[in-house]
């Protein structure tokens, strides 16, 4: 009987570990959130420093599915994952929502939510998901952090 208590126990003890260590491919809500909240503090402290780790995805800014883009005050982007020196100024969403404008709106240290349409380059498809993302003004520069809902 003992036996079968301590062997129950461990396979309890072996299936919640295996659960605990499965994560989601893709990033939530609350790590875009926690992600942008590191990223500013790095460009607080080293801002060179940060746009080169958000571009190459160094130190954990490349997390999931998520990582930081940072534009400067005219729509062009200083660090992105694959669009590094873009000019964003004008780029829209299928539904005609100018992204650039949602991005620039955020006033300093605020932390703002803004929703559009992307293709989410994860799923090899041209089809469009709404993104939402974080994004806040730090050292004369927007940046942010973006999730899909679905």
């Amino acid at each position: 009987m003992f036996k079968k208590v301590i062997l129950a126990a461990f396979t309890l003890l072996f299936s919640m570990t295996a659960l605990i260590g499965q994560t989601s491919e893709f990033g939530t809500e609350a790590e875009a959130k926690a992600l942008l909240e590191r990223a500013v503090n790095l460009v607080k402290n080293d801002k060179i420093r940060a746009l080169d780790a958000f571009t190459d995805l160094e130190g954990g800014f490349g997390y999931k599915d998520l990582y930081v883009f940072c534009f400067n005050s005219k729509g062009i982007i200083l660090a992105h994952p694959t669009n590094l020196g873009m000019d964003a100024s004008e780029l829209t969403d299928e539904d005609g929502v100018n992204i650039w404008s949602l991005v620039s709106s955020v006033e300093r240290e605020d932390i703002k939510k803004i929703t559009y349409k992307l293709v989410r380059p994860t799923t090899g498809s041209e089809e469009t998901y709404t993104k939402t993302s974080f994004v806040t003004k730090v050292r004369n520069m927007y940046c942010g952090v973006g999730f899909y809902a679905e």
